[in-house]
């Protein structure tokens, strides 16, 4: 099976990201997948996630969303709010424009399902050694530095029983796979390992990769025995690891766009092409680390008109 994977495209409301859509579209095409995935934070806007999606559908190709931490902010002007977008609207958009969200059931072809969530993060993958206090974790503030969830997402769970929920979810949806399922891929936007992480050892960097991911979820999707394939997102820095028989790897673009908006480069790195094949998963021409780096960023407050 051919997969092609990416995710954290953050569009801007304004129309300004069109190309940076069409290449995206051009280099999905030039793969020829079997199966599409893009693993969130496409727009904290359902009207440009929407939009988004119908641009990208692939006809001949089974094409698959879970929502990120940005897709979920929510919005002031429609009052949708955070949980009803996550169980809801995103799954309404995403059926209305030809995509699966894997959140709200798996898709199964032949022995193989494709399993997602939108993950979470319980602080677990924080470095102790820094010595700050966990209250900090919570407040997602630290020395100036601001975790923007805080003013974003508006449900009424701390982080840890917002992981908790998703796990019980990732459990059950394992759990009802049946005995035909052999292999499974993962699929979500916050990361389930602490070794696909990258730490710099410097602040707020640091501060920041505790929102990264949640040990205990990967630790459910390592005990199922039968995920050979993760695919996640959210950390802006693309990486691949083997965590036994499972091959982990971030897939995001980011916030960067090349100022002679030739965008055909940053596509073609930005979207990963995997061979799923009966006995390994193959990388083609994965590129590794932060695509974006050297061009200029749009920060998340420049993210409104």
């Amino acid at each position: 099976m051919r997969i092609a994977a990416v995710s954290d495209l953050h569009i801007r409301p304004t129309g300004e990201d069109r190309p940076l859509v069409d290449a995206i579209r051009a280099r999905v095409q030039d793969i020829d997948p079997d199966v599409f995935i893009i693993a969130g934070d496409i727009s904290d806007r359902l009207s440009v996630l929407s939009d988004t999606l119908s641009s990208l559908r692939l006809t001949g190709a089974t094409c698959l969303y879970v929502a990120g931490n940005h897709d979920i902010w929510f919005e002031k002007d429609s009052g949708l709010g955070s949980l009803e977008k996550y169980s809801k609207a995103i799954g309404a958009a995403c059926q209305q424009n030809g995509f699966v969200h894997l959140p709200d059931g798996a898709w199964i072809h032949d022995d193989l399902a494709f399993v997602g969530s939108i993950g979470w993060s319980d602080y677990s993958f924080r470095r102790a050694e820094l010595g700050i206090p966990l209250t900090c974790y919570e407040a997602k503030e630290y020395r100036g530095a601001t975790w923007y969830d805080v003013f974003n997402v508006d449900w009424e769970f701390t982080d840890v029983e917002a992981t908790d929920l998703f796990n019980r979810k990732l459990q059950y949806d394992l759990s009802t796979l049946g005995p035909t399922v052999k292999r499974i891929v993962y699929v979500s936007h916050h990361l389930p390992f602490r070794e696909l992480t990258l730490y710099k050892n410097r602040l707020p960097w640091d501060f920041f990769s505790a929102f990264m991911g949640a040990q205990s979820t990967g630790e459910i999707v390592a005990a199922d025995g039968r995920v050979v394939l993760s695919i996640s997102g959210h950390s802006h820095v693309r990486n691949v690891i083997d965590q036994g028989q499972i091959k982990a790897i971030t897939v995001p673009l980011g916030y960067g766009r090349p100022l002679d908006a030739q965008y055909d480069r940053l596509a073609h790195d930005a979207v990963a092409h995997i061979e799923l094949l009966p006995d390994r998963t193959e990388l083609v021409d994965f590129r590794t680390g932060d695509i974006c780096d050297g061009l200029p960023y749009y920060s998340v407050d420049q993210m409104e008109p």
